[in-house]
């Protein structure tokens, strides 16, 4: 990706299903490098971190898209890329590659969600800590310029398909095209935690619910979920936040299987590897044949541009967690933070 202007951060792009423990993984990944100690020569400087929640950059409630279930009822879609205000979060990401801090204009109501246990004793994190310090230390006293702010990116949809690993003309121009394209061109390195259907559905139903913002809507005057609502206008990113108040959304019952696990397979059918032997309908638009190829989601790609996280979501959180420590730490020495 081109730049007009210096680079002054390092965006790590956290990714994948509902409940595959992007968040957890990224306050991990804050308490391990924020801070670090980056001694060179004579000065001590110390590794700028912070967190962005995809999560942050939702419509108000009252623009979040609907959607039609078979049954007739009218419910909204809260994991189509139309309610995420795709032009605020790539503008924001741009903005922070290039200033090295947030945009004054975002703040941030995910740390109002409810936080699980990561798992991860304390001794394992000072563990890495110590690791990342020694190994940043190492390489700021050898190279000029490595980056001194990492910012932690994630949310459920970051990513977008490749552009030249297809043969196919029309397929490389709509990759090209893809709606996460401006963001997914932002992140510097690109990780994925995928996660079985069974896992997802479990996780994601014990949850109590998500802070939101802006009036609670009328379903039947809302947004219809296949128009396009990215079209924010000018976002002035250096002016105060002032977006709606705060309200809370529950997802109702059947929420799992007729939007988060059927949106999830159709946004990431170019990572997902269906199963060829169950036969399809031969219609790209048959969404439910996409989905039941796909089955519990267990096959991904590793060919994509994407680190996949290992054990599919059933591994521990330290596996993930050293796994994620020892890619950062390698992009950083290799790219020298530029």
């Amino acid at each position: 990706m081109s730049q007009e202007s210096p680079q002054r951060a390092t965006i790590i792009g956290i990714s994948g299903p509902s409940s595959s423990g992007k968040t957890t993984l990224a306050r991990l990944l804050q308490r391990i490098f924020c801070g670090v100690n980056l001694t060179h020569g004579n000065a001590n400087t110390h590794l700028n971190t912070f967190i962005i929640h995809e999560d942050d950059f939702y419509f108000p409630d009252d623009q979040i898209p609907t959607v039609t279930l078979p049954s007739g009822k009218q419910i909204q879609d809260w994991d189509t890329a139309s309610a995420i205000d795709i032009d605020f979060l790539s503008k924001a990401l741009t903005y922070v590659r290039q200033n090295g801090t947030l945009p004054p204009r975002l703040r941030s109501k995910e740390d109002q969600n409810d936080k699980a246990d990561s798992g991860v004793p304390d001794g394992v994190v000072r563990e890495l800590r110590d690791t990342v310090e020694r190994s940043l230390s190492s390489l700021s006293s050898s190279e000029q310029g490595i980056v001194q702010t990492v910012a932690f990116l994630e949310g459920f949809l970051l990513f977008s398909p490749p552009v030249d690993t297809s043969t196919n003309e029309a397929q490389k121009k709509k990759n090209k095209q893809h709606i996460l394209r401006p963001v997914h061109d932002t992140i510097n390195l690109h990780l994925f935690l995928p996660a079985p259907y069974e896992l997802v559905k479990a996780r994601r139903e014990r949850r109590s619910g998500y802070v939101t913002i802006g009036p609670a809507p009328d379903v039947s005057d809302a947004t219809n979920t296949n128009t396009t609502n990215n079209e924010s206008g000018d976002v002035d990113l250096e002016a105060e936040d002032d977006r709606p108040p705060q309200n809370f959304w529950t997802d109702p019952p059947g929420y799992v299987d007729d939007i988060v696990w059927p949106r999830y397979v159709e946004d990431h059918s170019w990572l997902l590897i269906a199963d060829e032997k169950e036969g399809g309908s031969g219609n790209v638009d048959d969404h439910a044949d996409l989905v039941r190829r796909v089955g519990d989601g267990r096959r991904i790609r590793r060919d994509v541009g994407v680190e996949v996280a290992p054990g599919c979501g059933e591994e521990g959180m330290e596996r993930v967690l050293r796994w994620a420590v020892e890619l950062i730490l390698g992009y950083l020495a290799g790219e020298k933070g530029i």
